[in-house]
């Protein structure tokens, strides 16, 4: 019985850590906060993603139930100043809460691999190049959006910066996003649990004078006003458009870290989760974990190239294209959907699970 070391107990880390115990590893996990869940700072929080629930769960070998992951009623966007709304169904959007409350996907996953019979180090961190050279063989790197390890192992990242947004709502689960001329990117909120999270970010940091502009506009267009905003900087994974990667060296990758990232609108949770399941596969069979990766990322080139594009269209024909898709989408939806399946598939592993169990074997 090989060990596996795990460096990181995010989504990845923790479905990698949960697949390799179950096929006999003795599994150790290296997380450097002091609990699952994430820098305290910033959670409790809600992702949202698209997701085929029952797929997903079927290939990672666990299941995905409510209250930690639950569909998203409405996608609410703001196009600079003109309100759209989407069913989430339309989008098989999910809900999940990220943090270390008993509602949270984190804990959740934590629960399993303890059952599992993981092993957990916390307070452990792992963030320099010669620690990283002192991990065993076939040791996999799950460490999310965290800055050092990208730098430590020269992965490919892009740094971002921007206001972290905490609060309540008891609401049915929505996401809302504005496009606007304030950023490069996009501001995102989302409830779930009675949690609502908020993040506004960009390619500079973001003056808290904007900040409260954002606040003041969620609160006079959707009723929601965060008392908490956080300065927070991270990075993104998807700079390059041959940022994916499955292995460094003898590492394995996996998660965010390994560029599991939708570079567009940045969708992560989806990737993560199919990942963790791709990076226990590969301390067994590195070829056969390899061809799932490159078939998961296969769509990978096509949104970045669109990424590109769209980040040099000025803010008027940023305007233009993205009312007329969401004003063609509102009102032919039927004849629009197949479209709409045919680009989410470029988000890392969606739409392209293996169906049945033989994907549960070794």
């Amino acid at each position: 019985m090989d060990e596996v070391i795990v460096v990181g107990a995010g989504l990845a880390g923790l479905v990698a850590a949960i697949n390799c115990a179950r096929s006999g590893h003795k599994v150790t996990v290296f997380e450097k906060e002091k609990q699952v869940g994430g820098a305290a700072h910033i959670r409790p929080a809600v992702d949202v993603t698209p997701m085929d629930r029952e797929a997903l769960a079927g290939f990672i070998g666990i299941e995905l139930k409510e209250p930690q992951v639950v569909p998203t009623e409405e996608f609410i966007l703001y196009i600079y100043g003109k309100r759209y709304s989407i069913p989430g169904p339309w989008l098989h959007l999910h809900s999940v809460e990220r943090g270390s409350r008993k509602t949270s996907l984190d804990q959740y996953l934590y629960k399993t691999a303890l059952d599992a019979g993981v092993k957990f180090e916390f307070g452990a961190a792992i963030e320099d190049q010669e620690q990283y050279a002192c991990l065993p063989f076939y040791s996999i790197i799950a460490t999310g959006l965290t800055a050092e390890p990208f730098h430590a192992m020269r992965r490919p990242a892009l740094n971002v910066y921007g206001h972290i947004a905490r609060g309540t709502e008891k609401g049915a689960p929505r996401m809302i996003a504005f496009f606007d001329r304030d950023t490069k990117y996009y501001r995102y909120f989302a409830n779930q649990n009675g949690v609502a999270f908020g993040l506004g970010f960009d390619a500079a940091p973001v003056e808290e004078s904007l900040r409260d502009e954002w606040n003041r506009e969620m609160e006079e267009r959707e009723g929601w006003r965060f008392k908490q905003w956080l300065p927070h900087e991270g990075v993104v994974a998807t700079p390059r458009i041959d940022s994916p990667a499955l292995f460094a060296s003898y590492r394995i990758l996996a998660g965010t870290f390994a560029g599991m990232q939708d570079p567009f609108v940045l969708f992560g949770v989806h990737g993560s989760l199919c990942s963790g399941k791709i990076a226990a596969m590969a301390v067994e069979d590195r070829e056969r974990a390899w061809r799932l990766f490159k078939d998961f990322t296969s769509g990978y080139k096509v949104s970045w190239s669109v990424k590109k594009i769209f980040d040099h269209l000025p803010h008027a024909g940023r305007n233009i294209a993205l009312r007329s898709i969401l004003s063609l989408y509102g009102s032919h939806q039927g004849r629009m959907q197949p479209f709409v399946e045919f680009l989410m598939r470029t988000l890392p592993g969606y739409g392209r699970l293996p169906e049945g169990w033989i994907w549960r074997k070794k």
